[in-house]
């Protein structure tokens, strides 16, 4: 499979993001909205287990996005550690940022009772108490964060957007991953296609003996398929139609689009036309990728 990508994360994301706050304030949330953004997501690590992590993520070779890490009352005593870490990292020069989610007492009540957990400081006080301890513990954590989000009056999209706008900024249409994967009709159409394309209807170089052999990675294959005014009117049609969804599908949560774009057999137009599409939304901001899927298959 050949890929064209010019995937990168979002620049206003820190190298390391810790999410802490309340039991119940929506952290698991929080986390896969992170996890589709691409970064690297750990649950339930101790606070004084951050740096090493850190370091052994920055040297495995893996590193290249966020290091996302959850932190919270289910570390027990070893959460008491949390504001000296913090305060150690900041020390030493560390791009850390902390969210903390919050949430009003007789919310995160009806929350447990609906879904019917258990507090991690229960069962040695009531629901209310349990609530109200862990809030006084978690103040000097509040106090320091970098972002704090009331989820009281929030659903999970309203919150998924929140943390959006908060963590990567106002336009939130630019979080969503966008790949064109392009293909041939002849071996069928990627499941996972959120949208396909087809572009049959171009020029088609496989008729043109000096362009058959390449794909539509190559300039000369590229400006044949887009010489004609049709190429222009269906790309500025294709590009509308996608704007016009982009933001809605962040509200939905979804947070990674995938665009068939399929030809006859996947060489010559439709790599060309996935090609534009993904250059085009990169040069907007978002990040695309053009994913090539048959461009590398024999055809007679």
């Amino acid at each position: 499979m050949n890929e064209t990508s010019s995937d990168r994360k979002i620049e206003s994301l820190a190298s390391l993001i810790v999410i802490t706050g309340l039991s119940g304030a929506g952290k698991s949330t929080a986390m896969r909205v992170f996890e589709d953004l691409g970064c690297y997501c750990v649950d339930n690590l101790p606070p004084g287990h951050i740096p090493d992590f850190f370091n052994l993520y920055e040297s495995s070779g893996s590193a290249g996005s966020s290091l996302v890490i959850a932190s919270d009352m289910r570390s027990g005593a070893l959460f008491d550690d949390f504001v000296e870490t913090h305060k150690a990292l900041h020390e030493e020069g560390m791009d850390l940022q902390v969210l903390y989610l919050d949430s009003s007492t007789h919310v995160l009540i009806n929350r447990f009772n609906e879904v019917r957990r258990t507090h991690p400081l229960q069962p040695d006080l009531s629901l209310k108490e349990a609530i109200e301890e862990e809030r006084r513990r978690l103040e000097p954590i509040r106090a320091v964060a970098t972002h704090v989000i009331d989820t009281s009056g929030l659903d999970t999209s309203q919150l998924r957007e929140t943390i959006l706008h908060t963590m990567a900024g106002e336009d939130t249409g630019n979080v969503i991953r966008l790949k064109f994967v392009s293909f041939g009709f002849k071996y069928g159409i990627p499941r996972d296609a959120d949208f396909v394309l087809d572009v049959r209807f171009l020029p088609n170089p496989f008729y043109v003996p000096e362009l058959r052999v390449h794909t539509g990675e190559d300039q000369d294959v590229y400006n044949y398929v887009m010489s004609c005014n049709e190429a222009d009117g269906f790309f500025s049609r294709a590009v509308e139609m996608l704007e016009v969804t982009l933001e809605s599908f962040v509200g939905v949560g979804k947070l990674n689009l995938n665009v068939g774009v399929g030809c006859t057999g996947g060489r010559h137009r439709s790599v060309a036309f996935a090609r534009r599409l993904a250059e085009h939304f990169d040069n907007r901001g978002h990040r695309s990728t053009a994913v090539h899927r048959d461009a590398g298959k024999l055809q007679n």
